[in-house]
């Protein structure tokens, strides 16, 4: 059988070669939507990429020089907790957002006023994403990830990293003024962003 010419195999393996970067770059994008869909907002400016070998330091915390600054430390240590729900690659809004959950009060855009928002403490959160309805979407979206099966399985921590994990995913978005929004993310980079806290879509 005759072999076909060298210019049609050329023409396959370049074919080939941007169908394997086209699946990679999906990859790549299911794995950490935030980042490569990063949303117009001065939080997703800056990033922190933390090494896998950092989460040791959740076991053996690291003895830090007395050089280093506590609003450092304290830093550090965030990224280091925050990183396995950010899949190593953290975002500056990440840090705010965990400074809110932490006060134990999370403040949410009021649909349509964009000038406006109310807080809401983490407990109400609790709820919220511990609720049948709400689980059942995360599983969906991340089947990987265990859930509780009912309302009364959701500690405060617990629902503090479901919240990082909807950021992280792209359903929650800060915006410049730090106020938390429901997100539809677009579905490639570039793509408009749509916030129920905003009229119409971000570019």
């Amino acid at each position: 059988m005759a072999n076909k010419p060298k210019k049609n195999r050329s023409a396959r393996d370049k074919r080939q070669d941007r169908q394997r970067a086209q699946r990679q770059a999906r990859k790549l994008q299911s794995m950490t939507p935030l980042y490569h869909l990063q949303p117009p907002f001065k939080g997703y400016e800056e990033w922190y990429r933390v090494p896998d070998a950092a989460n040791d330091t959740l076991v053996h915390p690291v003895r830090y020089d007395d050089r280093v600054s506590d609003g450092a430390k304290d830093l550090a240590d965030t990224l280091v907790r925050l990183s396995p729900r950010y899949r190593g690659m953290v975002p500056l809004a990440a840090v705010f957002l965990d400074q809110q959950i932490q006060k134990g009060i999370v403040c949410i855009a009021i649909t349509g006023k964009p000038e406006r928002f109310r807080e809401v403490p983490l407990a109400e959160m609790a709820a919220d994403v511990s609720s049948p309805e709400f689980l059942e979407e995360m599983r969906k979206h991340m089947p990987e990830e265990e859930m509780p099966d009912g309302p009364l399985g959701m500690s405060d921590e617990g629902a503090a990293m479901a919240v990082h994990e909807l950021h992280a995913q792209g359903y929650l978005v800060l915006d410049d003024d730090y106020v938390v929004n429901l997100a539809m993310p677009p579905k490639a980079p570039g793509g408009k962003w749509h916030l129920n806290g905003h009229d119409g879509g971000m570019p």
